[in-house]
């Protein structure tokens, strides 16, 4: 993992020498994170590791130690199982000037192959060029073979392009990199979704799951133990749990399809939706959950332009 660690480091974030860096793990991502640190120290930077209780749920928030350590730091990675991207914690560091990693959910394995493995400079190239499409939409209609047929407004609403690098004005990286996400404009969603790869907290999909949406809400789950599952912790959870929060594009062509959120939502040609916060992407509601699905073959339409057709990005888009 160390030439992948490096090219985190000194080339995404840009760490510097003397920065001071917080990398934060679970008890299941230790190991990822002693790479990250071990390449912060080897880059001059002052790297300290803290192991943080595994959260529930992607979008909870850390414990209040973690929150504060990460507004002092220069750097923060996020080396843990269940994402804290989606939270208060993590934009009030970003506001404080914190630059982050985001590695949610990032096995060894990931680290060394797959999306990972990817021309970084070529894929900034096509998820900047997907990004400005989706910028420059008003309407979004998305269908599949499994069923999903929903529309949704996003005038107004800012897409990004989350390449592997830093971005002063999102305020994080992700990796594995490769997606251009926005979100929903507000109370606009109508239709169906049917997320047939993989649901965070679920995992790799052993049947479908289908949202009927209302007026920007989920309003209808369905499709067997694991929908049973997603009907509950939204019912458990609060008021916008339900709220579509997230529409995004992958664009690495070397993402595999492996039952793990972090890699999945990144292969080039799928779709993926959240449900729950959306503050980290523009908007306005807040919840305790984010949680992403992804659709394998999608065609989505951005107003009158078809820029995925049956899972594949279309070339003049990306070119």
């Amino acid at each position: 993992m160390a030439a992948a660690a490096r090219g985190i480091v000194e080339n995404c974030l840009d760490v510097q020498p003397g920065e001071e860096v917080l990398v934060i793990a679970d008890a299941k991502k230790e190991e990822v994170g002693r790479a990250v640190a071990r390449a912060a120290t080897g880059a001059g930077a002052d790297a300290i590791t803290t192991t943080m209780p595994l959260l529930e749920s992607h979008g909870n928030e850390p414990p209040e130690t973690v929150a504060e350590a990460m507004k002092a730091a220069d750097v923060a990675f996020t080396c843990t199982t269940h994402a804290i991207t989606h939270t208060r914690s993590r934009l009030e560091a970003a506001e404080a000037g914190t630059r982050f990693g985001i590695l949610r959910s990032v096995t060894e394995e990931m680290m060394v192959e797959g999306a990972m493995s990817v021309d970084f400079e070529e894929l900034r190239r096509r998820t900047e060029a997907v990004r400005d499409v989706l910028d420059a939409a008003s309407d979004v209609h998305v269908t599949s073979d499994k069923g999903t047929d929903v529309t949704f407004s996003v005038d107004g609403c800012s897409a990004f392009s989350l390449d592997g690098y830093f971005h002063e004005n999102y305020g994080f990286a992700t990796l594995p990199p490769g997606e251009s996400p926005t979100h929903p404009a507000e109370d606009t969603a109508n239709g169906t979704i049917v997320v047939d790869v993989s649901m965070d907290n679920l995992g790799q999909l052993e049947e479908p799951i289908t949202l009927e949406l209302e007026d920007g809400y989920v309003s209808e789950v369905s499709g067997g133990e694991q929908a049973d599952e997603l009907r509950q912790l939204i019912e458990e959870s609060d008021e916008n749990a339900g709220n579509l929060a997230e529409f995004a594009i992958g664009t690495n062509p070397e993402a595999k399809l492996i039952g793990n959120l972090a890699e999945d939502k990144k292969r080039a040609g799928t779709v993926h939706f959240a449900i729950g916060d959306n503050e980290s992407l523009g908007g306005t509601r807040k919840s305790e959950i984010h949680l992403d699905g992804v659709v394998r073959t999608p065609t989505v339409r951005l107003d009158d332009q078809v820029v995925v057709e049956d899972g594949q990005l279309v070339e003049d888009v990306v070119q």
